[in-house]
């Protein structure tokens, strides 16, 4: 039977059927000279099952499938079948080298696992001042200094690949902050950057990912003077992160930014919420609210420490916060001794919140308080990533694969 070619202004459904879930797109015009025995949604359906290195593979056996795969509608496909499965992910950084692994999120109450493997993902080279940021939606955003020069990089621990940013539009050799944010209604990644001069931040740049031929940064800006401080966290397409008035000061607050709309607003922090925010506390994503997690003003907590507060965003125009505090349970020092667990973030499906202890010579523990039932629920012990170096381990939840092909 001789196969019928895909002419560029037919509309796919004429070939696959009229009630083809297939968006349209204009990439759909490279399926041509194909015979389509079954239809497309299905063939997305049976490769989103599929392992990202198998993904990779198919993509190669013909024009089709490597045109199916890379339609945005199948990466998003994946991605929501991978948020329903997300993982921990843990990078360390070895001999010059930034390393991820990788292993499954417990969603349940009940999975009482006390321990788990870890799996090698990728390792990419970097200087002694690497820095990981936070997951969004697949990808990790690393920042890192090489011979005094900052160096910023894009990395799919699933499909392995690393893109190196340009360099900022800026000739001043001073210190420079940036942040890693996504807007869900546009699906575009973005990149904030700022320098700073005279104890407050001075040039402002946005970078974006995709949708973009080529990568370039554009300035915009900002009229709320103020000088970085800690990282942050993209909840909704809002990037948050703490900030002071200026370099010398301790009047704290929390930036606003419309990844979006790439403009600035902030959040006034009043007595006693301040000191929280200016010792660094945990920012976390509470059921899609800005959240806070320390422990005596810090943003860990140790065996001598016997609670933590939780402090939620409860009206961001009134900037209004709602403070809850928490009794770690009696068998809590015998799980403590001589360790020292950071507050990670909240698992939004069991209502728990993670805290992480991975320092020499200790192994990596994780530990799942549930904010409902007040007490420590497990304790897992993660294995297959070799002895902790002086650094430690980072940690971040609810990682998803995104098996998006460049």
């Amino acid at each position: 039977m001789k196969s019928r070619r895909l002419n560029v202004s037919e509309d796919p459904r004429t070939i696959l059927g009229k009630h083809s879930r297939v968006p349209t797109s204009n990439s759909t015009n490279a399926l041509e000279n194909s015979e389509v025995p079954v239809p497309i949604d299905v063939m997305m359906d049976i490769f989103s099952r599929l392992s990202a290195k198998s993904i990779a593979r198919c993509s190669c056996v013909s024009k089709l499938w490597f045109s199916i795969l890379r339609l945005p509608y199948f990466t998003e496909l994946c991605l929501t079948k991978s948020s329903a499965r997300p993982k921990l992910l843990f990078a360390c950084v070895r001999h010059r080298e930034l390393i991820v692994f990788l292993t499954p999120q417990p969603q349940h109450s009940y999975e009482r696992s006390s321990r788990l493997a870890a799996t090698f993902h990728m390792k990419i080279p970097c200087g002694d001042f690497c820095d990981i940021i936070s997951p969004i939606h697949g990808l990790v955003f690393v920042r890192d200094v090489q011979k005094f020069k900052l160096v910023s990089v894009i990395c799919n621990p699933t499909t392995r690949q690393t893109l190196t940013l340009p360099k900022p539009k800026t000739k001043k050799r001073l210190y420079i902050s940036s942040y890693f944010g996504y807007d869900p209604m546009e699906k575009q990644f973005k990149v904030l950057l700022m320098t700073e001069r005279d104890g407050i931040s001075d040039e402002h740049q946005v970078l974006t990912l995709l949708g973009t031929k080529k990568l370039s940064w554009s300035m915009i800006e900002c009229c709320i003077p103020h000088f970085p401080r800690f990282d942050g966290i993209c909840i909704n397409g809002v990037l948050y992160y703490r900030a002071s008035v200026d370099i010398y000061s301790n009047m704290s607050m929390i930036v606003c930014f419309d990844v979006k709309s790439e403009t600035f607003s902030f959040i006034k922090v009043m007595e006693p919420f301040i000191n929280a925010v200016a010792s660094g506390a945990t920012l976390i994503n509470y059921n899609g609210k800005l959240g806070s997690v320390l422990s005596e003003g810090r943003p860990y907590i140790c065996g001598r420490d016997r609670r933590f507060e939780m402090w939620i965003l409860k009206d961001s125009d009134k900037h209004e916060w709602s403070k809850f505090v928490y009794e770690m349970p009696p068998r809590w020092q015998h799980i403590s001794e001589r360790k020292v667990f950071r507050f990670i973030g909240v698992i939004g499906t069991t209502n728990e919140i993670v805290l992480s202890s991975s320092r020499p010579p200790d192994r990596c523990y994780v530990l799942y308080y549930s904010l409902e039932r007040k007490t420590i629920i497990r304790v897992v012990e993660i294995q297959g990533m070799g002895a902790i170096k002086r650094n430690g381990v980072i940690m971040f939840l609810d990682h998803v694969e995104d098996v998006r092909l460049t």
